[in-house]
């Protein structure tokens, strides 16, 4: 389609503790009195994924019996290929939100004892929608740090670097993927006095955007790249 994508890194990820998370994953607790894990973020399914390549691997067949719910296409295909063979949500969830309802819609429909342990596998920093949502249902859900993230300090010099070399036309676009670590490029671009087309992969990150001033020119129907092209091609 002639467009030359140019990644911004945000943010640094590592693992909150990774020897604790081992130890969870093949703790008696976790092994016997949890039915369904969520996790909704790519780089919570990365680190999960480390974290269970050190666990046995008859453990680790347990853990990958398990259901586990989770947010868009992308997290959906690596727990998929990660082993689990009852993931759920994916495509027909695009927020935490959705998630949720999606979760007590078919766990009410399946009769799940909502006694029973659910756990959230999360970050240091995450949206308290989804927990607050299920825990409001009365499921038991525990939430589980296995990552932290921290801010890179180079976004907006790295942003200036490489939008200088653009044309600055209707094809070049700024496209934001999650809320997560855009404050310093959001407030850039509010003081900066050139116009940029904007772009958002989901409703979650529109409603970001829009808090902070900034109404993206195009919001992607479904929240994958496919999806996101063909929006900027239609606008």
């Amino acid at each position: 389609m002639g467009y030359q994508p140019t990644f911004i890194p945000l943010l640094t990820h590592t693992h909150f503790d990774k020897s604790e998370t081992i130890q969870y994953l093949e703790s008696a607790e976790f092994i016997n009195d949890v039915d369904v894990i969520i996790i909704t973020s790519q780089r919570g399914v990365e680190m999960l994924d480390e974290c269970l390549q050190s666990v046995d691997g008859g453990i680790q067949a347990k853990i990958c019996q398990k259901i586990a719910y989770t947010v868009g296409p992308a997290t959906y295909g690596i727990l998929q290929r990660m082993g689990f063979s009852n993931v759920r949500g994916g495509n027909q969830a695009g927020n935490g939100l959705k998630l949720a309802y999606l979760i007590n819609e078919e766990l009410t429909s399946q009769q799940y004892n909502s006694e029973r342990k659910m756990i959230f596998f999360t970050g240091e920093i995450r949206k308290d929608i989804l927990p607050k949502t299920l825990k409001g249902m009365n499921y038991n859900l525990v939430e589980k740090v296995i990552y932290k993230t921290a801010h890179r300090d180079d976004i907006v010099a790295n942003f200036n670097q490489k939008w200088v070399g653009g044309s600055g036309s209707d094809s070049d676009w700024i496209v934001f993927f999650s809320p997560q670590g855009t404050e310093s490029i959001v407030r850039h671009i509010q003081l900066d006095s050139r116009v940029y087309r904007i772009a958002s992969i989901g409703p979650t990150t529109e409603e970001y955007l829009l808090q902070n001033g900034i109404r993206p020119d195009v919001v992607s129907a479904k929240p994958d790249a496919v999806s996101l092209v063909s929006s900027i091609e239609d606008f």
